[in-house]
């Protein structure tokens, strides 16, 4: 699962929320927004394991580090599952493309538009 996540490191970050690149910079316990990275109880990590799920043989959960606080959830959620349980079963690359491309197209229009102020 994590070689998914590895390969869709750069359209994860795209959909992750505006100034990560403030954000991720691999010092202060964040990881890099350039790198995809992931580990036991790391939480210098994209991807923090925790040790509980280690040692109960990968059953449970793992934490992705990279999304802040202005996400669109249903869009992070969309590529969450697209990349995790739709590419891995065996469907290719996923599901989600056109919508995360248009999710771009409205992002970049929306950060485009000057909005009058009263």
């Amino acid at each position: 699962m994590m070689g998914h996540f590895k390969e869709k490191h750069a359209l994860h970050i795209s959909l992750y929320g505006s100034g990560n690149d403030k954000r991720l910079t691999g010092e202060h316990e964040t990881s890099s927004c350039d790198t995809f990275s992931y580990g036991c109880g790391n939480r210098a990590a994209s991807f923090r394991i925790p040790t509980q799920t280690m040692h109960d043989n990968g059953k449970g959960y793992v934490e992705d580090r990279r999304p802040a606080s202005n996400i669109d959830p249903y869009i992070v959620s969309a590529a969450m599952y697209d990349t995790g349980v739709v590419a891995p079963s065996g469907k290719g690359e996923g599901l989600g493309q056109a919508m995360f491309d248009h999710y771009h197209s409205w992002d970049k229009w929306i950060n485009s538009i000057v909005v009058a102020t009263p």
